[in-house]
């Protein structure tokens, strides 16, 4: 008798994605095509102008990054919230962890990874056309240590718009991010009242988490070095599992 899996299929997963790419596919398509037009154009005009400006044009690349993965996240269970479309997509038969994998291999894998090859052949179709030679290293801030780093920083703070994706119900992108600044302003004055209250002054000077010349050295130390620590360290690696673990709730609250 087949011991069928009813948690995880690769099978199953591959059908979804499938499914949410080809059903999606014009949208897609149409999305990439303007912005990775809009970012030739852009790199037209700077290398027109100044050719060696081509080098520096990766930041513009990376706030593409950042906000188009953003905005094609908070979107990604869109059909969990139509009214049209939610019960089809429910009683697809995948699992929730299925719905998840699915969702965030879309979202923060396959995205910025498209999302380099795009503005790879940006910058060669901008080189081609001007007819400008392709200098050394004129793809490295695309294709390098630092360009990794900021693939990883997208790969952390991603999660978190996958979380308001499935949380929120409508206008996902923007309710996430006032979210972010809500809690980062309210987390900013519990630290300032609870350092005021503990030691009567708080300190920021850009540097230094809490300088205060009445503190031991042990105090010091833990809170302008274990406590950095310690923030590093949930940034980097729990983040993303926590907001995963928080959207599998939601995908299982709204199965139910």
């Amino acid at each position: 008798m087949e011991n069928k899996n009813n948690t995880f299929s690769f099978n199953r997963l591959f059908l979804l994605g499938k499914r949410q790419v080809v059903g999606n596919f014009s949208g897609l398509l149409i999305a990439f095509a303007a912005i990775a037009g809009s970012l030739l154009v852009i790199a037209l005009l700077t290398g027109y102008s100044s050719p060696t400006s081509l080098l520096n044009i990766g930041p513009l690349f990376y706030v593409v990054l950042f906000i188009g993965g953003f905005v094609f996240t908070s979107n990604i269970f869109a059909e969990l919230h139509s009214p049209q479309k939610s019960i089809p997509f429910l009683t697809l038969p995948v699992s929730k962890l299925e719905r998840l994998v699915n969702a965030w291999l879309l979202t923060a894998i396959l995205f910025p990874i498209l999302a380099f090859i795009a503005f790879s052949l940006v910058l060669l179709l901008a080189y081609l056309i001007l007819g400008i030679p392709i200098p050394a290293g004129a793809f490295a801030m695309l294709w390098s240590a630092k360009a990794l780093k900021i693939v990883i920083l997208y790969f952390i703070t991603q999660s978190i718009f996958l979380f308001g994706a499935v949380y929120f119900r409508k206008h996902n992108f923007l309710k996430t991010l006032l979210s972010l600044f809500v809690i980062q302003n309210v987390i900013g004055l519990f630290a300032a009242l609870v350092g005021y209250l503990l030691f009567g002054t708080f300190q920021f000077d850009g540097n230094e988490f809490v300088s205060n010349s009445s503190f031991t050295p042990g105090m010091e130390r833990f809170f302008t070095v274990t406590i950095v620590e310690i923030a590093k360290f949930a940034f980097y690696y729990l983040t993303v599992p926590f907001f995963l673990i928080l959207t599998w709730f939601g995908i299982k609250e709204r199965q139910v």
